[in-house]
């Protein structure tokens, strides 16, 4: 019998998204975010993470979703690379699920687009489609400091 698997999620605009477990450092809000002049269009800016500089990525740019300030439920969600500490950062965080490998879907195949290179596949659940994303995908071509 296969293992569960954890995911944390999230959402951002009209996407419920989550990420294995295994890849999130910690969560934080009260997010105080420096922009940075001529960074890559998802960079939000830096933050000040007790003593280690993170690049913050705008979730909502990076999935092609509006965007908008950040809120009092705006969550950064740390991912640590062999490049450096990145913060995904999120409309708001869901719950900590745990699924079974059996009802996991990959991504069709016949879809197209910029976001869906960061999509692993998809859990069909009761009311809802959760979007599992790869966070070594989702930092591709940004930087870290």
């Amino acid at each position: 019998m296969n293992a569960t698997q954890k995911l944390a999620t999230f959402y951002v605009g009209g996407f419920y998204c989550g990420i294995h477990t295994k890849d999130v450092v910690e969560l934080t809000k009260d997010l105080d975010v420096t922009p940075v002049p001529l960074s890559p269009n998802p960079v939000l800016g830096l933050l000040n993470q007790r003593g280690h500089i993170v690049t913050a990525i705008n979730m909502r740019l990076r999935l092609s979703e509006p965007d908008r300030t950040l809120t009092t439920e705006s969550t950064g969600i740390f991912y640590k690379h062999a490049t450096g500490l990145f913060a995904f950062v999120v409309d708001r965080v869901g719950e900590i699920v745990e699924l079974s490998p059996q009802e996991f879907e990959s991504p069709p195949t016949h879809l197209t687009g910029p976001s869906l290179d960061f999509l692993l596949g998809v859990y069909k659940l009761p009311d809802s489609l959760l979007l599992v994303l790869d966070p070594q995908k989702l930092i591709t071509g940004i930087p870290a400091v």
